[in-house]
């Protein structure tokens, strides 16, 4: 079962490992893995640092949904980060071949993922080109709310 928890609470364990981002637009939720990421304040904000590469299917996703869900998830369900990392949104419906299930959010539109161990609902706040080094959006989601299985909170 999953508690709520603050923003910080367990971000040095998600900051360690590959998260799972979701993003819906109209009826499509899509997922992707991201290992570009950082935590942090913003305008006394916590939030949520994440970079998509304009070629992600994901990109104009997330730019038009204006926010997101970020998962983590255990060693044990790594074909989640594998399936999510190597194929696109555009011809994949990964939640359906990973067999996820979706749960209403509670403060933004894009659903949480009922496997992972950890999530967050984000509304995106601010954007940034990252630069001529790696050419990415940085998408800054003030997190509105965190939950995690209560298995990981003793």
């Amino acid at each position: 079962m999953k508690k709520e928890i603050k923003p910080f609470q367990l971000a040095e364990k998600s900051i360690k490992k590959n998260l799972i981002l979701a993003t819906k637009l109209d009826d499509k939720v899509n997922i992707m893995t991201l290992g570009w990421k950082t935590i942090g304040t913003l305008w006394s904000k916590p939030v949520w640092i994440v970079a998509v590469k304009p070629s992600r299917f994901t990109y104009d996703m997330i730019n038009k949904s204006k926010d997101f869900t970020l998962h983590l998830f255990s060693k044990e369900r790594s074909d989640v980060v594998d399936l999510s990392g190597m194929a696109s949104g555009r011809n994949t419906d990964k939640i359906k071949e990973l067999g996820l299930t979706l749960k209403k959010s509670n403060k933004v539109n894009t659903p949480l993922i009922e496997e992972a161990e950890i999530s967050y609902e984000c509304r995106i706040i601010h954007t940034a080109e990252s630069g001529n080094n790696a050419e990415h959006r940085l998408y800054f989601g003030h997190i509105l709310a965190a939950y995690a299985e209560e298995g990981l909170l003793n």
